[in-house]
Parts: C-alpha cells; structure tokens; sequence
C-alpha cells in the first residue's frame, strides 16, 4: 500500500514540474513578441492561462505531499479521484507528446520552440 501512495506522489510531481516549467517557459520567451501586437488582450489572456497553470501546480503539490505523507493508510490516500485522473492523464498525455516529437524532430517540444 505504501508503493501506491509513492508511486502517486511521483505522477503528481511530474504533472506539477510540467504545469510549472512548460507555461512559465513560454511565457517569459514570448512576452516580447505577446507585447508587440497594438492590443493586449493576448498578453492579458496570456497571464491568467499562466495563473491558472500556477494554482494548478499548487494543487497537485498539495496532493503530493499529501501522498507521500498518507500512504500508509489503509482507507487510501484521501485525494479525489477528479485530481487523480487529471494528473495522470495529462502527464502521460504530455510526455507521449513530448516523445513523439522527439523521435520525429529530435528536439524537445515546447523548448525549442522560438518566437516568429
């Protein structure tokens, strides 16, 4: 019982580093390029994706502490299962996509990405 729970506080660790890392990257690289059109609605539009994807990242942060700390527990590891399946499904999700750019570009996808 006790795998399980590490086993989730580290799908909710990565579904954290990737809700941090990827956004935050793209933002500060196209911040000048956002700012350079007349209205700034997409910069604006921009910046609450990114808050978004930062509360986000505070959640499944609690949800991983939280699995690691309860994992002894016999009634399971008390996150709901809504936080469980999003994790999960978006970490792989991403990661799939990540590999598959990869063997096709042979780049890092997101990160080599550069503004027009």
């Amino acid at each position: 019982m006790a795998a399980k729970g590490i086993l989730w506080g580290i799908v909710f660790f990565l579904t954290a580093a990737i809700y941090a890392a990827i956004p935050t990257y793209l933002i500060v690289r196209y911040w000048v390029w956002l700012n350079s059109f007349p209205v700034y609605t997409i910069s604006l539009l921009m910046l609450f994706l990114w808050i978004v994807a930062i509360i986000i990242v505070l959640i499944y942060i609690v949800a991983m502490v939280r699995a690691f700390i309860q994992r002894n527990n016999e009634e399971g590891l008390g996150i709901p299962k809504g936080v469980k399946g999003f994790g999960l499904v978006s970490t792989v999700v991403v990661l799939v996509f990540i590999l598959i750019w990869y063997l096709i570009f042979n780049q890092i996808a997101f990160f080599s990405m550069v503004p027009p």
